[in-house]
């Protein structure tokens, strides 16, 4: 994974981005005690066998499309599509056309609603 950690109030542009690097790179753009935010570019027909995070996260896909497994669910991301698992809850995905995806990871204890 490449590091090119994002000032605080540092605009950055994902288009001119995306265009920046090449396909199957992970490029971390800031890890916090408390966060970490990812963008991947991920190829056609890579895969990830099902594991689990010990954080909550949020996938939001910018092109391409991405076949996630949820909870033995189907589901479908491509352009402009966003979700979110909860902690400890086990997914895979499969990539069906070149993706962009934005990757949230948020640490720490959960709090109660």
């Amino acid at each position: 994974m490449r590091y090119g950690h994002v000032q605080s109030g540092d605009p950055i542009n994902l288009q001119s981005l995306r265009e920046e690097l090449d396909v199957d790179t992970s490029y971390a753009l800031v890890k916090t005690d408390n966060m970490e935010v990812i963008r991947m570019a991920l190829p056609q027909g890579k895969s990830v066998e099902e594991h689990v995070l010990d954080s909550e996260i949020s996938v939001q896909c910018l092109q391409g499309e991405i076949l996630f497994q949820i909870d033995g669910r189907a589901s479908s991301l491509t352009h402009d599509d966003w979700l979110y698992l909860k902690k400890g809850q086990p997914y895979s995905y499969s990539v069906k056309s070149d993706a962009i995806v934005l990757i949230t990871i948020v640490f720490g204890e959960q709090q109660s609603s």
